[in-house]
């Protein structure tokens, strides 16, 4: 009679545990089924829901640490409830079943935070601002996992108690932004300015009131006085070698029309000036070997032939890009090669 309740129970929930059972028909399985729940099911045809087959200890507790490594965060409630062990049988307290895991037990933590007295927090916040005074707010709710607003009445305040005088916002940015420049200086040593406002997103120029030479100074790193020699030298090297394409360039150009240099024009100086017949060019000359010629170089080369009322400009570089050739409103112009020079009389003569 009782086994007929239990496998009509099962077959219409077979999803049913021992404690439902016991609850809606009043019977222990281990008094009817010497087998216990693993029986039941098989009497009443059901696949079991789960491994009814009973523990040992030692499985249930490689069953609550292994399930702490993946869950670090949780909770006593949440391991019982998964696991479906109540491992206070195993270990000695919640504490103890992540020390055995080897997990850090955060909650205590926590408690601790959340115990502190008033002054406490107030202590730790004057503290943690004389050592950072250009941290915020929020970073100090993040660092101390406390709220400031509950403890003063602004920052104002907090700098008072810890003796020091406001900062404004500003002034923190820049408190912070030294500190990144310092602190990627000791990591390259051998940064230069440009490096350095790349990588910090800012100007170094603006924040030091000595520019590089402080900044490096306050990181404690030597200045690499020899690169900076090194790279004066280089700059002089590549003027010269600009000013001898130029002159070359001028020269051959001479050979098909009148050549004037370095003409000033409302907003900047043009390279050359070449006349033919009744034509006339404005000519730029760029000495690049590894750099490719930018649409912003066509833009300016066009203001020189707005400024000097002509309509052909023509640039001469080593290495021309893919598109060597602009129309800009009435404004045509042309970007040869060095060793393209030969097509100037056609060109000019056609009116490009």
């Amino acid at each position: 009679m009782n086994k007929e309740k239990i496998r009509e129970f099962i077959r219409k929930n077979p999803a049913a545990t021992y404690k439902e059972i016991r609850k809606n028909l009043h019977l222990k399985i281990e008094r009817i089924y010497s087998g216990g729940m693993g029986e039941a099911f098989k009497d009443a045809g059901i696949n079991p829901p789960r491994d009814f087959k009973r523990k040992t200890k030692e499985e249930k507790r490689r069953i609550i640490i292994d399930y702490i490594k993946k869950h670090p965060k949780a909770g006593g409630q949440a391991i019982k409830k998964d696991t479906k062990i109540n491992f206070q049988a195993i270990f000695k307290d919640t504490k103890g079943a992540f020390e055995a895991a080897g997990i850090p037990y955060l909650r205590e933590e926590w408690n601790l935070l959340r115990k502190r007295t008033k002054e406490a927090k107030q202590k730790e916040i004057i503290e943690l601002v004389k050592n950072k005074p250009e941290i915020t707010l929020q970073d100090i709710n993040k660092e101390l996992k406390t709220n400031p607003y509950k403890l003063f009445k602004n920052f104002k305040e907090i700098y008072n108690r810890a003796g020091m005088s406001n900062i404004s916002k500003g002034r923190k940015r820049a408190i912070k932004k030294r500190k990144l420049i310092i602190d990627f200086i000791r990591k390259n040593p051998l940064a230069t300015q440009r490096e350095i406002n790349r990588q910090c997103k800012t100007k170094v120029q603006e924040l030091f009131n000595a520019g590089i030479f402080e900044a490096y100074k306050d990181a404690g790193v030597q200045f690499p006085f020899a690169r900076l020699n090194f790279h004066g030298s280089a700059i002089k090297s590549i003027k010269q070698k600009a000013a001898d394409f130029e002159e070359e360039i001028a020269q051959k150009l001479s050979c098909y029309g009148r050549v004037s240099r370095l003409i000033k024009t409302k907003r900047g100086i043009a390279d050359i000036i070449f006349e033919r017949k009744e034509a006339k060019v404005v000519f730029e000359l760029k000495d690049y070997s590894a750099h490719e010629i930018s649409i912003s170089q066509i833009k300016q080369l066009n203001k020189y032939l707005e400024d000097i009322g002509c309509n052909l400009g023509i640039l001469v570089c080593h290495k021309k890009p893919k598109k060597d050739s602009f129309l800009i409103g009435n404004n045509r112009i042309i970007i040869l090669e060095d060793s393209e020079l030969y097509r100037i009389p056609e060109i000019v003569d056609k009116g490009a």
